[in-house]
């Protein structure tokens, strides 16, 4: 079978960029269409404490995802290397020992989570009737963390291999099998009762599902040009220690960075809901519905730049490898900027997309507003976090991103609860001791908050990759 992948060791680095982020990119656009399917048909419901559900769960999605792809991830940058040394074999050890790791610890994840989802959703600060909303929508998607596994292996290994158009296809098809079970399940249509946001996540769960089992079974009949199977068929599935240890080095820190974001998410949730759950929800709707579509042209350039800098460190062209790192942070940048410009022109009619209720629209269309001036950063950002975690250094992104990403919690206590309350915001906001101080600034202190710390990220990657001459 012929194999289609793309070699960026050789060749101009604009063209194989573009031809690396553009599928990508689109992919990173549908994969956003699943939180907009569920706040559609959700709120086709009218349940506005579902609504509000579904946005005090976007933290802990990041979370267990981020979890899940400790191990994929490192196997995608070892993959990336081996593929640019021409090794195959290697490329196949790596992917088996990925793959079997993989589901054992999203096993461990799903039971975990499950273990201790009231405590997770008593996390949230939201009311009884929202906590109940989040329970039900949580509950299917930890513990279909296995799924998830199999399907960022898979996805992983088509990307680090230079092929993108495959994942592309497998996520067209997972977002129409979204779409409809979100119809048939959320709704109650064909017989089926209406199961409402549950619905959602079982929609959500068997749809991510498609693209690891059909992309596996791709893998299997060799169109990414190696033996997935071996003689030895049953001991080749074995994990390699040496494989696995490499693999989560690298895939540590960048989840832990990930993972950290969530985090800061989930206070900075706790926090709008001291304004009401209109807030939350309007800051869920705003980051998670609307953002997030600016966000997948910088994930394009991301997976670009995992892919060109893993295969050219993998051929031995550090220098490349730099070249190509500040080109996909260049259009990365450039690309979300625009898309910044449509959230300051029309924040209010792309808010509404996503929410029908008139406060939390109020909220959103704020936060998009202001998000828009800053997009340029979020692309900086994203493309240079590709760029060390090809070059296997996550460790830098853990410093850089998570450590600023840490800094929004003070920030925001300081401009939400005022000075006086500085000592009992943090407190009550990262442990929940005591009460909640008094709200004394506006809601636009978050947006704030979040957008000039991505400016900061963006400034310090930009300092760091300019004092370098290669990788």
């Amino acid at each position: 079978m012929k194999v289609n992948a793309i070699d960026t060791t050789t060749g101009p680095l604009v063209t194989k960029s573009l031809q690396l982020a553009w599928p990508a990119v689109l992919q990173a656009i549908l994969i956003n269409f699943y939180a907009f399917n569920d706040y559609l048909f959700v709120g086709m419901t009218d349940d506005h404490a579902a609504t509000a559900a579904l946005s005090s769960c976007f933290a802990i999605l990041i979370i267990q995802y981020t979890l899940t792809r400790i191990i994929p991830t490192g196997g995608t940058t070892l993959i990336a290397h081996y593929t640019g040394a021409k090794d195959l074999d290697r490329v196949a050890r790596v992917f088996r020992s990925s793959m079997s790791a993989s589901l054992l610890w999203g096993f461990v994840v799903a039971g975990v989570s499950l273990a201790g989802l009231d405590w997770i959703v008593a996390v949230n600060n939201a009311s009884p009737e929202v906590s109940a909303r989040i329970a039900d929508y949580l509950w299917v998607l930890l513990a279909s963390t296995p799924a998830f596994a199999l399907m960022v292996v898979v996805d992983g290994t088509f990307r680090a291999r230079g092929n993108m158009k495959v994942p592309l296809t497998l996520e067209v098809a997972s977002l129409v099998l979204n779409t409809f079970l979100n119809w048939v399940l959320v709704l109650g249509n064909l017989g089926a009762p209406a199961m409402g946001i549950e619905g959602a996540a079982i929609a959500t769960a068997i749809s991510r599902l498609l693209p690891g089992i059909v992309g596996l079974l791709l893998m299997l009949r060799g169109h990414l040009g190696f033996e997935v199977l071996t003689n030895a068929r049953a001991l080749a599935w074995i994990p390699e220690l040496d494989l696995v240890r490499r693999m989560v080095r690298i895939g540590f820190f960048e989840s832990m960075s990930s993972a950290l974001y969530g985090v800061v998410y989930i206070v900075l949730n706790r926090m709008a809901g001291e304004l009401g759950s209109a807030a939350q929800g309007g800051l869920g709707a705003g980051l998670r519905g609307i953002e997030w579509l600016g966000f997948a042209f910088a994930d394009g350039f991301l997976t670009a730049s995992v892919t060109v800098v893993g295969q050219n460190l993998g051929a031995g062209k550090p220098k490349r490898a730099w070249h190509g790192a500040w080109l996909n942070a260049a259009l990365s940048a450039l690309t979300c900027q625009l898309v910044g410009v449509a959230f300051l022109l029309f924040p209010q009619e792309l808010s509404a997309l996503v929410t029908s209720d008139p406060e939390t629209l109020r909220y959103a269309t704020e936060y998009v507003y202001i998000i828009g001036w800053v997009m340029w950063a979020v692309g900086f950002e994203m493309a240079f976090y590709g760029v060390f975690t090809g070059w296997g250094r996550t460790e830098i992104t853990l410093l850089v991103s998570g450590l600023t990403n840490i800094l929004r919690i003070p920030l925001a206590v300081l401009l939400l609860f005022g000075a006086s309350s500085f000592v009992s915001g943090m407190q009550w906001s990262i442990f929940g001791v005591g009460s909640a101080p008094e709200v004394v600034g506006e809601f636009s202190a978050l947006a704030w908050v979040i957008g000039s710390t991505a400016v900061l990220k963006a400034l310090i990657y930009i300092v760091y990759m300019a004092r370098r001459r290669s990788l």
